[in-house]
């Protein structure tokens, strides 16, 4: 096709950061020279007489959009949806059945059915510009079929994200409407006296969903990850007053980070509540969350690294943060009694936590075996089910 541009139009305003099929979009458009790419999608209303723009690139400031719907009927689209077969249009004033094409300022158009992968039709993709390209050939519509599969691929990918997020969205809504996610606690015990130093609170979730892990990892993907992680967080701390010592709350450092997180602490007696940092949870930028932690840290508020033995990851947190805890992650503590590796990288923290002024929590104790040997190197701190297991606080009755 021969490019066209009016020389009076204003560019085309900045747009963000264009998706994969907006960017497949465009490069088919300049390879077609063309002044307009677009995906239609067929069913816009319940009897199937709109299309459905799709997506749309030109850069042109032209009064169409993705999200735009209008009637299929007397479109050239039509004509592609009709044949199911590639339409090519090199002149719309030399086609009679082109009129409201041409009508509309369309000077030369070509259009590929668009096929999902059970084989119906999807839709159209399409390209055309303002003036007429006698240059237009049938290689044109081979070139569009073959970039219709990608599109597609495309397309299918897409929808089954968005299906993905719905999901996730409605469950996390039914999640909301029942007071969720409940939370559990599991005593955190001095080795050497056995009492009971504090508790670490736990999410649970509906029965037969899946495990925290993957609620926090959906939430997240559909940025409500920070909505939920709060929302755990004061369910936690409702049972604050009921809890012997400290409480810990498990949170991503992007959460810390945020302005949610110091109002939910408001009001909150800082000294008897510990914040956990996982592992697990990537860190981009310590001084940002370092400047987040410093001014609660300075009222009282005190900081874990959770699972430190479990990776690379936690050791740098360790450093980076200075916590007050340092949590060896059950992978470590399992079987340590059996283990001379485990027990020596264990020794080695404990070094490191007592030349820093942290105490060491030994995370997923199952049996006696293990706790002698914890106590033997000197972890100051426990839980597992050796220990307790977690459960609802018990909350007296009020006299």
């Amino acid at each position: 096709m021969t490019n066209s541009t009016a020389t009076t139009l204003l560019p085309a305003p900045r747009q963000a950061r264009p998706s994969p099929l907006e960017a497949l979009l465009e490069t088919t458009r300049r390879q077609m020279g063309a002044d307009l790419t677009y995906v239609a999608a067929l069913g816009a209303d319940p009897d199937g007489s709109q299309r459905r723009l799709r997506a749309v690139v030109t850069p042109l400031p032209l009064p169409v959009r993705a999200g735009d719907a209008e009637p299929l009927a007397g479109t050239l689209c039509e004509r592609v949806v009709r044949s199911s077969a590639p339409v090519i249009v090199p002149d719309t004033s030399a086609d009679t059945d082109a009129a409201g094409a041409r009508s509309r300022g369309i000077g030369a158009y070509v259009g590929v059915p668009l096929h999902r992968r059970d084989g119906s039709v999807y839709g159209t993709l399409c390209s055309l510009s303002a003036r007429p390209d006698p240059a237009l050939r049938e290689r044109d519509a081979q070139v569009l079929r073959v970039i219709a599969g990608v599109v597609m691929d495309l397309v299918e990918d897409e929808d089954a994200e968005q299906e993905q997020r719905r999901a996730v969205l409605d469950r996390l809504a039914a999640l909301d409407a029942t007071g969720g996610p409940h939370v559990v606690y599991q005593p955190v015990v001095e080795l050497a006296t056995s009492r009971h130093a504090g508790a670490e609170a736990l999410s649970r979730f509906p029965a037969g969903s899946p495990g925290p892990d993957v609620w926090f990892a959906d939430a997240a993907s559909v940025g409500r990850g920070a909505d939920l992680e709060l929302r755990a967080v004061r369910s936690a701390l409702a049972g604050l007053p009921h809890v012997p010592g400290f409480l810990a709350l498990n949170l991503s450092p992007a959460t810390i980070a945020g302005p949610g997180f110091a109002e939910a602490l408001a009001g909150v007696p800082l000294e008897r509540v510990v914040v956990e940092i996982t592992e697990h949870a990537a860190i981009d930028d310590y001084a940002c969350l370092l400047a987040a932690l410093a001014p609660l840290r300075a009222a009282g508020l005190r900081v874990a690294v959770d699972d430190t033995g479990a990776g690379y990851a936690s050791l740098r947190h360790v450093l980076a943060i200075l916590p007050d805890f340092v949590k060896l992650d059950i992978s470590l503590v399992c079987g340590i009694d059996a283990d001379r590796s485990r027990r020596a990288l264990a020794a080695g923290l404990v070094t490191f936590a007592e030349a820093t002024g942290a105490a060491i929590i030994a995370e997923g104790i199952e049996t006696a075996e293990e706790l002698a040997v914890l106590r033997e190197l000197g972890v100051s701190h426990g839980q597992g089910y050796h220990l307790a297991r977690p459960a609802p606080l018990v909350v007296p009755a009020a006299g």
